[in-house]
């Protein structure tokens, strides 16, 4: 950007500034200092600390923050926080999660923040769409050109036979996915086969639950007789799964492309299948995007920041700048994908 326009650093989150205006994106800690927005609430997003002032976010967002948060100062705060309504923000889809937005910055000049995001329309969710910029702030999650995901109408083909398969072989199902996102994603997709909700996902999932949207499910029961179809988080732990018998297991994510992916924890606990469907952008879905956005500049960041700037001038001849953060006590992307 030019001198007279926005500056964009790592800080509270994603912090941009132009001239008195502060906009907090994605903050550790939700202040009055400037204006908060929320993208979602994974808890590599979501603020761990709130002090004061209103908050930028989706009506399941804030659902979700009242369930997942532990402290009891941070509870009240959100069950009578005010909503924003700065007419310096406008929200839009995302596309990743249920009630995960985007947010557009007037910031002397546009700014566009996309938190974690997914173009493609898939099931009862829009994708994210791009939208005209200034500067584009965009995750690199899957940021490297070897990530291209299949196409996921295609994929959700592929696991609902799968699954129709081994039910008819009798064998039980289990599904492992993220309990926020994902789970909810397949449970939309498999609601024919009854699917059986187990542990941290049935609690997530009653969770998101609200007057503006119900999902079709029934919670796992252990003592159930005959084969059923299981939706599991990635946690260790059995809890009454060893009950299955004949059973088979898959994984659900985008790192099932990699073959690394044992590195990051994933097939890597007896898994028979695995799935590479996402619910975030690959690299060509990243390059598309920003190509239709057309900024002036691109800021990457949360994954492979280096790599999908690099590529960004390369292919597209924008400048593009890679937010860097410590490493350390960095939370595992692999857990959200």
């Amino acid at each position: 950007m030019d001198r007279d326009g926005p500056s964009v650093q790592l800080g509270n989150g994603i912090e941009v500034a132009c001239g008195d205006t502060r906009f907090f994106l994605d903050p550790r800690k939700v202040t009055e200092e400037g204006i908060c927005c929320i993208s979602h609430a994974h808890s590599d997003h979501m603020p761990s600390s709130f002090a004061s002032g209103p908050i930028h976010c989706s009506d399941i967002t804030l659902r979700c923050m009242r369930g997942r948060v532990k402290s009891m100062k941070s509870k009240t705060f959100l069950e009578t926080v005010e909503m924003g309504d700065s007419p310096l923000v406008k929200a839009s889809g995302a596309g990743h999660i249920l009630g995960s937005n985007m947010f557009l910055l007037d910031a002397g000049q546009k700014v566009l923040y996309t938190g974690d995001f997914c173009p493609q329309d898939r099931l009862e969710m829009e994708g994210a769409r791009p939208q005209k910029c200034d500067a584009l702030i965009i995750e690199a999650t899957y940021g490297n050109p070897r990530y291209k995901f299949p196409d996921r109408s295609e994929m959700i083909k592929v696991i609902r036979d799968w699954v129709e398969d081994m039910l008819d072989q009798e064998r039980s199902v289990v599904l492992r996915a993220y309990p926020l996102g994902k789970s909810q994603e397949l449970i939309t997709m498999l609601k024919d086969f009854q699917p059986r909700l187990h542990g941290s996902v049935l609690e997530t999932t009653q969770m998101v639950e609200g007057d503006d949207i119900r999902f079709d499910y029934l919670p796992f029961d252990p003592e159930h007789v005959g084969p059923q179809l299981v939706i599991s988080s990635g946690g260790r732990g059995d809890n009454g799964l060893s009950a299955l018998r004949k059973k088979c297991s898959a994984d659900v994510s985008g790192w099932c492309l990699d073959t690394n992916a044992r590195s990051l924890g994933r097939m890597g606990w007896g898994m028979d299948q695995g799935f590479a469907y996402s619910d975030h952008a690959d690299f060509y879905e990243i390059m598309d995007f920003v190509k239709r956005c057309d900024p002036s500049v691109v800021y990457t960041h949360h994954g492979a920041e280096d790599t999908l700037a690099s590529e960004i001038r390369k292919r597209l001849g924008i400048e593009a700048i890679p937010l860097k953060k410590e490493k350390k006590g960095q939370t595992n992307l692999g857990r959200y994908c």
